[in-house]
């Protein structure tokens, strides 16, 4: 937390204190997709991925619209942001942050 140095204390709602998440960023290789449901029926639903250590996992947030209609293909290597790594070395709230074109995986 965050609290500006000269700012009273208020109840309730205030700008004068913030909540700093800390985030962290890593690349997966995606191996599948996996269809939408509700809202995103016909569209993609998440990406299957492997990181690296061989662990696999989804990613079903931070897309746009247009990316759901047109999900990065098998094969590609994305970069996604999560918040820790659980005991099984997974990443807890992955989201899909862009497609790294330049990065190549080697199998």
């Amino acid at each position: 937390m965050l609290r500006h140095p000269t700012a009273p204390h208020r109840g309730g709602r205030s700008a004068d204190l913030l909540k700093v998440k800390s985030a962290r960023d890593d690349e997966a290789l995606v191996i599948g997709h996996e269809a939408g449901k509700g809202k995103h029926a016909g569209r993609l639903g998440a990406l299957l991925c492997r990181l690296r250590s061989g662990v696999t996992f989804k990613v079903g947030t931070g897309f746009s619209n247009a990316q759901r209609e047109s999900p990065p293909p098998v094969g590609a290597v994305i970069t996604f942001r999560y918040f820790e790594l659980t005991q099984a070395h997974v990443p807890r709230f992955p989201a899909f942050h862009r497609i790294r074109p330049d990065v190549q995986w080697d199998v």
